[in-house]
């Protein structure tokens, strides 16, 4: 139950005493914080977060403003570092701590000290610098051999950055025509999300360095604040780390970078790394007709020289094959002449010894005709004695077979006449003049035999034929027989 005797202040009764105590035992003090956290709203009042660290941890931990009164801080600290306030800058500042019942407590700042500032960011990479080196990686990168000519380049930037044009169009255009192979591994170069993107860009790289003859990190310049980015410890690492030599054209003038000191060579402006790149490739174009020269110069010294010592050995050459040619020639007359003579004496040996075959081969032929001749002519003899005694033989008989077949032709023939006479004896008896002289007669009836009575009409006018003489009659009476005629 609410207690009515206890004695209690409003909230803004109790704030307003610590407002006053604040009040009454603030005043201005120079204070060192980094800057967590910085906007801007459009009264032009700066409402920054504060922190203290140590050893990467929070130790503590306020909000501030610069109020638009006193804004001309903020330019001064720009014109003197050239850089925004912005987060990771440490700065030293005049300020007074403030209480507001409504807006609580926060620190107004009154006038911020750029030269600390400075101080601070050059001492931070003097740090950065010789932790690298006490690693091991400040100079590695530039053990690393650089290729003699550089055609294949990893370009580490943003495709927005106005150092990355002037890059490609120094390698791009130049007038001797040599050709580079350029990929951009795009990354921001600025803002709070840069070393990580830059640290990325650069991870890729090594994964494809096989591909590249080295990376170049290009920028185009900026505030001191903007290429802080640059002397980042892990970054600078990164790149040192990288398996290919690395080349900066970060684009400043008044200080290094850190990531130009672990480079394998740093160069002011992305420009002038292009033009490093060309240089060496016309300086190698440059060495290679030179060397081309020379080459040319002692191929012609030792042609020149061959060729003198050629035409001598041509000469004597010639020489030696003429004498060659001659003696070869001696040689040769000499064979040919030996091989003529023997040729000769093979030809009358042989000649003699065809001769003789000859006439051995004359007499043997001779005696063999002679003894052959004498047996063809026994054997011809033979053949005649034969021949005449089967010509006697078949004479014989052939005449005794003539005899007898002119006997039995002789004997047939009488046959035969006798025969014959015997038939002409028939024939003549059978004529028809033998049978009208034995008192036969033939009956006509208009021209033709007439052999039947049936054949005739009465009175009709027949002719008989007599053996002498013929008679007309007329038939009156006629008698008919269908059997066989019966003379008598």
């Amino acid at each position: 139950m609410f207690n009515v005797d206890v004695t209690y202040q409003t909230l803004s009764q109790y704030l307003n005493e610590i407002k006053e105590l604040i009040q009454e035992i603030s005043d201005y003090q120079w204070i060192v914080a980094e800057i967590a956290k910085i906007d801007s709203d459009k009264n032009g009042h700066y409402w920054i977060e504060l922190v203290e660290k140590k050893d990467n941890e929070i130790v503590a931990k306020c909000d501030a403003v610069v109020w638009s009164r006193n804004v001309e801080t903020v330019h001064n600290f720009y014109l003197k570092t050239g850089m925004e306030l912005q987060k990771g800058i440490k700065i030293l500042f005049l300020g007074k701590a403030t209480f507001h019942e409504k807006y609580g407590f926060k620190i107004s700042i009154y006038q911020i000290d750029p030269s600390f500032s400075l101080g601070e960011m050059a001492l931070k990479k003097k740090e950065t610098i010789e932790r690298l080196t006490r690693e091991g990686f400040i100079d590695r990168n530039k053990l690393i051999e650089i290729p003699v000519i550089i055609q294949r380049i990893a370009i580490v930037s943003s495709e927005s950055a106005a150092g990355y044009e002037d890059f490609l169009k120094i390698l791009k255009g130049n007038k001797y025509g040599f050709k580079f192979y350029t990929k951009l591994f795009d990354a921001f170069v600025q803002g709070d999300s840069a070393v990580a993107s830059l640290m990325a860009a650069f991870q890729r790289c090594a994964f494809e360095a096989k591909n590249f003859d080295a990376v170049v990190l290009i920028r185009g310049g900026g505030s001191v604040a903007d290429l802080a980015i640059f002397n980042d410890y892990e970054l600078a690492k990164t790149m040192a780390l990288m398996p290919v030599p690395v080349f900066t054209g970060i684009g400043h003038t008044r200080d290094e970078t850190v990531a130009d000191r672990v480079a394998s060579m740093s160069f002011k402006t992305p420009s002038e790394v292009a033009k490093f790149i060309l240089d060496r490739a016309v300086d190698f174009d440059s060495r290679l007709d030179t060397l081309r020269q020379r080459i040319i110069h002692r191929a012609e010294n030792f042609l020149s020289v061959e060729i003198s010592k050629n035409q001598s050995i041509e000469e004597r050459f010639k020489l030696a094959v003429k004498n060659s040619r001659e003696k070869i020639l001696q040689k040769m007359n000499l064979i040919v002449s030996e091989v003529h003579n023997n040729v000769l004496k093979r030809v009358h040996s042989e000649r003699e010894f065809l001769f003789k075959v000859k006439q051995q081969l004359y007499k043997k032929t001779n005696l063999i005709l002679t003894a052959q001749e004498v047996e063809l002519t026994n054997i011809n003899n033979k053949v005649k004695m034969k021949i005449n005694e089967n010509m006697a033989k078949q004479n014989f008989r052939i005449s005794s077979y003539k005899d007898s077949l002119f006997t039995k032709l002789k004997n047939t023939l009488s046959l035969k006449n006798i025969q014959i006479e015997r038939v002409n004896e028939k024939l003549r008896l059978l004529s028809p003049e033998n049978i009208l002289k034995r008192g036969y007669s033939i009956t006509y009836l208009n021209g033709k035999v007439l052999k039947n009575s049936g054949e005739v009409p009465l009175r009709a006018n027949i002719q008989i034929q007599l053996y002498k003489g013929k008679i007309s009659a007329t038939v009156t009476n006629k008698e008919e027989n269908n059997g066989e005629l019966k003379l008598f």
